[in-house]
């Protein structure tokens, strides 16, 4: 694999990647000056980490507005867009920090909100630090994710040639042992990781019998079989098309092609830095006016419109139900007739 210049990445039980092997890097000697460069020049570090937040909150706000459809997180959402409004007072890397540190706290409370209470979500911090340790089954997953996330943004700095361990918006510390750039390269992609596993509990892709607890260091672990389960949602979601700039691209390249264009801008090829397009496209098929308009719907009216007896019961099943669904383009098209005809309604 290594002579075919393939890369290898070796993850723990709990999404840590803890070996790899990458092919060679570039040798581009102007690149790597530039970045050192831009790490000690005051101005432009936190233009770039600047750039890096507000792309990841503009995505988170995002990501809520996607759960809004089917949940009431209304006066959640409305909190966090009130933290994200800060971001234009932030005038130094330790402010953006601080500015993403809130609105990612308002964040995940509406996750905490949505979630079923067997999953005994509580959030991404405990009283000292991130929820690395994963006290519960949603933790585990996101964890899991943001390793295959790492992987996918070691793989893009590797083939453009930065240094990995020279970052803009994070810095090494005592509490923080990833390589600062590969971290502040995640921030753009987090979103796909959250959107994917609410996806898989959703839909029953993952269920509470898909984790154990381990007494020895109380930390949640995926069943074999679950995992290879969630590592192939994850990998439908990284492979899914994003038009940007006149062509379509899967998310994996759009990420290496983000650090691409960092390097250019870093070796001043690229005037301005946008890590915010392509933007996602983010649709639900069960959002909860769907859900309201089966389960308001007559048996006579479902005649009218053509849908059958038990469809209508399958239907309203799953309306009922907490889990995601989607239907057959017939069906949709026939439940659009109710707006074109209020009086089936």
């Amino acid at each position: 694999m290594s002579k075919n210049r393939i890369p290898v990445f070796v993850m723990n039980y709990d999404g840590t990647v803890i070996s790899s092997i990458l092919p060679p890097v570039p040798i581009k000697a102007d690149l790597r000056a530039a970045q050192f460069q831009a790490a000690s020049d005051t101005r432009k570090k936190f233009t770039i980490a600047h750039a890096l937040v507000k792309a990841k909150i503009v995505r988170s706000l995002q990501v809520l507005d996607w759960l809004g459809k089917r949940y009431d997180i209304e006066r959640e959402t409305q909190t966090t867009k009130g933290e994200a409004s800060k971001l234009g007072n932030a005038g130094t890397v330790s402010q953006l920090r601080t500015v993403e540190g809130r609105v990612a706290l308002r964040y995940w409370e509406a996750f905490k909100k949505i979630l079923p209470e067997w999953l005994d979500f509580q959030g991404r911090m405990t009283a000292t630090t991130h929820q690395n340790n994963a006290s519960d089954p949603f933790n585990a997953a996101l964890n899991y994710g943001y390793g295959f996330l790492e992987a996918e943004c070691r793989m893009a700095i590797n083939a453009v040639g930065l240094e990995p361990a020279i970052g803009f918006l994070h810095e090494p510390n005592a509490h923080q042992t990833r390589e600062s750039l590969v971290y502040d390269v995640m921030e753009i992609g987090r979103w796909l990781v959250d959107v994917s596993v609410v996806m898989a509990f959703e839909s029953g892709l993952l269920k509470l019998r898909d984790f154990f607890f381990t007494g020895d260091d109380y930390r949640y672990r995926f069943e074999s079989e679950a995992r290879q389960r969630f590592i192939d949602l994850i990998r439908e979601r990284f492979n899914l098309g994003a038009l940007y700039k006149g062509q379509v691209l899967k998310w994996d390249t759009v990420i290496e092609r983000k650090v691409t264009e960092l390097g250019r801008f870093l070796t001043g090829r690229l005037s301005e830095l946008d890590f915010m397009e392509p933007a996602p496209s983010l649709d639900r098929q069960d959002d909860r006016e769907l859900r309201t308009k089966i389960l308001s719907l007559t048996s006579s009216e479902a005649k009218r419109l053509g849908i059958p007896k038990q469809s209508l019961h399958d239907l309203r099943v799953k309306s009922r139900s907490g889990r995601s669904f989607k239907l057959y383009a017939g069906t949709r098209r026939k439940l659009a007739q109710l707006e074109k005809h209020p009086s089936i309604s």
